[in-house]
């Protein structure tokens, strides 16, 4: 059911586009809400925004999208915010679920203050392995959430 999408999300992240960006413009594409400036605002999420290896930037982008898509649903701010978390919190229920972590420390378990650690895992397609997989079940995540929402 979401061939499309996940086909769209790995060439975006092979591509130009980080984790976050790739993440929030298949996302916003499937649901019709994209727009241009999403890819600026995402632009330093990539690897736990700017490769500190904190949270990740699949699931920046995700939580971004969450926001821009519940934007589209409510019309009070106050509403949008509350949807928002709600979401948020479920779709981190689901990806620590699958993933046990959410954090790119985490999830590829490399030391983001090691600059030879990260050097070797680039070396050894570590983030090349793995990181493809978190923005497929990112995307994949908000849109079974958004599926009957918009």
């Amino acid at each position: 059911m979401y061939e499309k999408a996940e086909k769209k999300v790995r060439e975006y992240f092979k591509g130009d586009y980080n984790c976050s960006q790739s993440v929030l413009r298949t996302i916003l594409e499937e649901k019709d809400a994209y727009f241009e400036q999403a890819l600026f605002v995402t632009a330093a999420y990539g690897g736990g925004i700017v490769g500190r290896g904190e949270i990740c930037g699949a699931v920046s982008g995700a939580i971004m999208a969450i926001g821009v898509l519940n934007g589209k649903i409510h019309n009070k701010i106050t509403d949008v915010k509350d949807a928002t978390r709600k979401d948020t919190i479920e779709f981190y229920k689901l990806f620590q679920k699958k993933f046990r972590h959410s954090t790119c420390y985490g999830l590829i378990g490399i030391d983001p203050n090691d600059p030879d650690a990260k050097q070797r895992a680039s070396d050894e397609g570590i983030y090349k392995e793995n990181c493809p997989n978190f923005v497929v079940e990112a995307v994949k995540i908000v849109l079974e959430m958004f599926e009957d929402k918009l």
